[in-house]
């Protein structure tokens, strides 16, 4: 007798747990499929909820509504309110907008189905919320880090959340620094997935650096941050080039600086270039002053030719380098003379072309009168 009514209370549970209240001869639709994108929602997020249904039945259902309700996570719209049939066999899929600002955990959406013919088909449907944003670290930096002097940063992105990442960019910001490369594009980053990146940066001054990591949960925008000090210390090895033996003199038409370049660094100078800057203009012969190579403790001759206007009488001589990791450093030395000198530009014969015409003139009368005396 136990057993009979054991029996008889499993029919009646399992008569109230069915999900739909339509009776044997009723419409009999099942929820088939259904799909949350994205699969994992942060807080903040907008998903879109796909639900098909299949009539299983021999006969046509008719369908006057089909909803979503929630409290933790809210529907935008209920759009399905149009009567409409499906034939035996026949699926239909119901999509829905859904927004959470819930804390981490499961919540259930009710999908609601009603019949013409009476009854309702109800399912619950979970909804995972995790507010977890992707890590960036950096996990080295150079040592020493010194002013001009290019270091490598080694930032790490990883996937803590349980479904994955898309569209999946670092970008660095700050100011005060020169990077290579300004962004890199990791795409999809797939759970407990990482990627490892490696960038370039020269600091020029006391600073910070963010390396930004931008991503997409389904359709919503999130980022995450690093940010590191930038307190660069003085680059004692780096080259420094002195500029000695001075001299300004005139040329046909404009003027020319001359001396000695001289590495005065621990590092060799190389691509080391100088040329005229302010209110010169740089002329021919020597617009620009080039070199190789020049290495610590060596010199060389060096000359730059411009034109400038008779009332200046102070050019910056402008100087460009490298050193051996290909940072380019950028110096400038003033070079004063009287304006006797600029008057001297040869925009008029120098002493020395009047000389030697002249002398040609006297050495032609000399010809022509031996010449006539010979006659």
């Amino acid at each position: 007798m136990k057993a009979a009514w054991g029996i008889l209370l499993l029919l009646a549970t399992a008569i109230l747990l069915s999900p739909t209240t339509a009776d044997e001869t009723g419409p009999r639709l099942v929820v088939s499929e259904y799909h949350l994108d994205p699969q994992v929602l942060m807080k903040g997020d907008v998903g879109v909820l796909a639900i098909r249904v299949t009539n299983t039945g021999p006969d046509p259902a008719t369908i006057n509504s089909a909803r979503v309700n929630g409290v933790e996570v809210n529907v935008r719209q209920n759009p399905y309110t149009d009567t409409l049939s499906l034939g035996s066999g026949d699926s239909i899929t119901f999509t829905y907008t859904v927004y959470t600002e819930a804390a981490d955990g499961i919540y259930y959406v009710k999908f609601t189905v009603d019949y013409r013919e009476g009854g309702q088909l109800r399912y619950a449907i979970p909804v995972e919320v995790d507010s977890t944003p992707l890590r960036i670290a950096v996990v080295e930096t150079p040592v020493p880090l010194a002013q001009g002097m290019k270091g490598t940063y080694q930032v790490e992105v990883g996937n803590p959340r349980p479904n994955a990442a898309s569209a999946v960019t670092v970008i660095p910001e700050g100011e005060g620094f020169v990077v290579t490369p300004s962004s890199s594009f990791i795409g999809t980053l797939e759970p407990d997935a990482q990627s490892t990146l490696y960038y370039m940066v020269t600091p020029l001054r006391q600073s910070f650096i963010r390396f930004r990591v931008n991503y997409r949960n389904g359709i919503n925008v999130h980022t995450a941050t690093v940010t590191l000090p930038l307190d660069p210390s003085e680059n004692r090895f780096a080259p420094e080039l002195a500029l000695t033996g001075i001299r300004v003199t005139a040329g046909p038409g404009y003027l020319r600086i001359s001396g000695n370049v001289t590495n005065v660094g621990l590092d060799s100078a190389r691509a080391v270039t100088l040329t005229t800057g302010g209110e010169a203009t740089p002329a021919d012969p020597f617009r620009v002053f080039t070199a190789g190579v020049l290495e610590p403790d060596r010199s060389t001759p060096f000359e730059v030719t411009f034109r400038a206007h008779t009332s200046v009488s102070r050019v910056p001589i402008l100087l460009s380098f490298k050193d051996a990791q290909g940072t380019t450093y950028t110096d400038s030395m003033d070079v004063e003379f009287d304006r006797q000198t600029l008057a001297e530009q040869a925009s008029e014969p120098t002493r020395f072309i009047t000389l030697l015409v002249w002398m040609l003139v006297i050495v032609l009368a000399a010809v022509i009168i031996y010449a006539w005396r010979k006659g």
